[in-house]
């Protein structure tokens, strides 16, 4: 099971590769939609992204009710000796950065989810503008990242700090074709379009 953290300014084309490179070969998926934009996909919008301390009560609360009750983990499927039908295969978390904002403890069910993943059976993928809006802890524990074009010298610097030189390279992506490099989990990275991209994601 992976985790995938995906960065990208508004219209850089980050929604449309999560829903035509991830989601539509994913049936078994659900997004938390903060800005109401998956419409046709399995979602659950919330209600409280104006005030943090709700939305991380909320946040917990569909963890708790909308995932965890649908994940099947590796001792379930040991014990039943079959898989669940239907169960959950991936989450993906819009707008990350309002459930885990820099600077902030991370909640606490969403970092036990992280934490336990793999063990769930569970793709992740995690959704956010800036580097600089996201808790570290999502970008450091992501098997992947992709990164779309980025401006501003501490959302370079955060992303120099992944791999030497990689913020020349971003800064130099083509906004207008959706370029994006890839970072796998040595942080090693090449560049991509949604149509050139010749590997999965997750």
């Amino acid at each position: 099971m992976s985790r995938l953290t995906v960065i990208g300014l508004q219209g850089s084309g980050k929604t449309y590769l999560v829903k035509k490179a991830i989601l539509d070969k994913e049936p078994q998926h659900l997004v938390i939609d903060p800005n109401d934009e998956y419409d046709g996909y399995t979602r659950y919008v919330p209600r409280f992204t104006d005030d943090y301390e709700k939305l991380t009560q909320e946040i917990k609360l569909a963890i708790k009710k909308l995932v965890l009750p649908n994940c099947w983990s590796l001792e379930q499927l040991e014990k039943s000796g079959k898989d669940k039908p239907k169960r959950l295969k991936l989450l993906v978390i819009d707008e990350a950065d309002l459930v885990a904002p820099a600077r902030t403890n991370i909640n606490s069910m969403l970092r036990n989810l992280i934490v336990k993943s793999r063990h769930l059976r569970l793709d992740i993928v995690f959704i956010s503008r800036r580097p600089t809006d996201l808790n570290a802890y999502i970008m450091d524990t992501s098997d992947k990242l992709v990164v779309f074009k980025q401006v501003g010298y501490n959302a370079l610097k955060t992303l120099r700090a992944l791999k030497l030189d990689s913020d020349k390279v971003i800064k130099q992506l083509d906004y207008a074709k959706h370029e994006f490099l890839l970072f796998d989990v040595d942080r090693e990275y090449k560049k991509y379009t949604l149509d050139t991209l010749d590997v999965q994601l997750l």
